[in-house]
């Protein structure tokens, strides 16, 4: 026990004054940084695969196209931290260490997307194909995504079945992208389709008493079941109307709201003209009530005193009525 001692005396100076190199010191001298190494903070890669290249700057031309790892689905994101950085760097000898445990670099997949909207469209044709008659529209409220495709897939999409329910216009697509191509999907996407009127609305809003000129009537197509009782299919039943209440645009316009405009006004004078076959005659009078072109109102003229019918021709212009006029 005693010569134990006496060696583990003698051998602990020399221990102390020759300490073994730790592993991260020897780690460390191993490999020198590069400072034209640098982590890129984010990159978008078109391809498959993920590479050196696309996660750091400054490294060789051979490296840079190494791949170390999977791209995301095309438009989406992913983030690379610093431990697995860390960990590419060294397996692949580059010659860089994350500077602080916030070191990441974000990957985005480059992609082209087919909207909703393209997506109805589609629908819409297959539907004709299938025999519903336009006009039409296709709601798919539920379904609010975008497909996106790699950048290398043709943007073009297809429908490779179709179940129509015609009682309740119901129908379930099954929306192909990709057709013959390794990227090739297939989403099955419900919906309904509503038929369409054509009818006329203002395209900005008019006043109570405004009348509606050509210019501020146009055609539009509305769900057939979302049109009223009473709602004008015609455009010349609008034209030249009178508001009777304001009238907002786009929406679909009511026989209720509108009238022939009024020509004569209440208290107002007016030109009184009498045509015979062997005369005319004019006077002034003073209607007593409102009327419109066409209307029949009473006028007091303004000669005899004289109540008498008249019908509304033109502003403020009346046309005695023989067979009445006293």
């Amino acid at each position: 026990m005693q010569k134990t001692f006496l060696v583990l005396a003698l051998l602990l100076p020399a221990l102390l004054s020759n300490p073994e190199p730790s592993h991260a010191q020897s780690s460390s001298s191993s490999q020198e940084l590069d400072t034209n190494i640098l982590l890129r903070p984010d990159a978008v890669v078109e391809g498959q695969y993920v590479t050196l290249g696309d996660i750091f700057s400054g490294i060789d031309v051979e490296q840079a196209d190494i791949p170390v790892s999977h791209s995301p689905q095309p438009g989406r994101q992913t983030v690379l931290d610093y431990r697995w950085l860390y960990g590419i760097a060294q397996r692949n000898k580059i010659a860089w260490r994350p500077r602080t445990t916030a070191d990441q670099i974000v990957i985005t997949r480059a992609s082209q997307t087919i909207s909703i909207d393209e997506i109805s469209e589609a629908i819409k044709d297959a539907l004709v194909d299938h025999g519903i008659k336009p006009p039409f529209t296709v709601d798919l409220s539920g379904e609010t995504f975008q497909i996106h495709l790699p950048v290398d897939v043709p943007a073009e999409v297809e429908i490779t079945g179709l179940d129509v329910n015609q009682r309740t216009n119901r129908f379930i697509a099954s929306v192909t992208t990709g057709t013959q191509t390794a990227q090739r999907r297939t989403y099955r996407m419900s919906g309904r389709y509503f038929p369409l009127a054509q009818v006329p609305v203002v395209i900005e809003p008019v006043r109570r008493g405004e009348i509606v000129r050509p210019d501020q009537v146009e055609y539009r197509n509305v769900r057939s079941e979302r049109l009223p009782a009473g709602a004008i299919r015609d455009i010349n039943d609008v034209i030249g109307k009178e508001a009777l209440r304001p009238i907002k645009s786009d929406e679909p316009l009511m026989f209720r709201d509108f009238s022939n405009p009024i020509l004569v006004r209440r208290g107002a004078l007016v030109t009184i003209r009498l045509f015979t076959a062997n005369m005319s005659l004019t006077a002034r009078g003073k209607a007593l009530e409102d009327g419109a072109k066409g209307a029949i109102i009473r006028v007091m003229n303004m000669t005899s005193n004289k109540t008498i019918q008249v019908e509304v021709v033109a502003e403020n212009e009346v046309r005695a009525l023989p067979a009445m006029s006293q």
